[in-house]
């Protein structure tokens, strides 16, 4: 898991970077530089939020599965107890003519059973639970790490399209020489 949002992380700056450059040099008005700018913050923060929103659901679709299969564990071994103590009952009312003593430790023994397979169970389920909850948890780390990295990627996105404007170039003295140009090529 990891891994996969460690990739999706640098997909994601790596996209941002390559759109901030393809706009940068692209020859556009600033007007429609800004507004594919916009457009294009818009997108990715629309594909981020996409990617969220596929993790948080495999999250809880993972921590269901792991929930129903700690149910099935605890279920099967409840089963298996009651089996075994089942098995133990059954035996014991072949055995008329075992002495008290003997009696009294087949029950003790089947009782300690039972109570290991319901701890096993109980053991079981809280390993699943606390696995789901890990889950859970490390998915909404991811999300907020991606909001992060959005945010992030906006902000810079932001700042260069700022930085853009603030450095418009002064045109008027090539305008003045361009006319000047023109009259003296023009002399009517």
């Amino acid at each position: 898991m990891a891994k996969s949002g460690r990739f999706l992380a640098g997909a994601l700056i790596g996209g941002t970077a390559a759109a901030v450059v393809a706009l940068l040099l692209a020859p556009k008005s600033g007007k429609e530089m800004r507004e594919d700018l916009a457009r294009k913050t818009d997108e990715w923060l629309d594909l981020a939020s996409d990617y969220t929103d596929d993790i948080v659901t495999k999250t809880s679709e993972m921590g269901s599965i792991v929930k129903d299969r700690a149910s099935d564990l605890s279920e099967q071994a409840s089963d298996l107890a009651s089996n075994v103590k089942d098995t133990v009952s059954d035996s014991m009312d072949d055995m008329d003519d075992i002495t008290a003593d003997t009696l009294a430790d087949l029950k003790r023994q089947s009782s300690d059973l039972s109570d290991r397979f319901r701890k096993a169970a109980g053991d079981a389920k809280d390993v699943a639970e606390d696995a789901s909850e890990d889950i859970v948890i490390d998915a909404k780390e991811t999300k907020e790490d991606v909001k992060d990295t959005v945010s992030e990627g906006a902000e810079a996105l932001a700042a260069k399209t700022k930085e853009m404007n603030d450095e418009t170039p002064d045109f008027s003295e090539v305008k003045e020489e361009l006319k000047e140009e023109v009259e003296k090529n023009n002399p009517e």
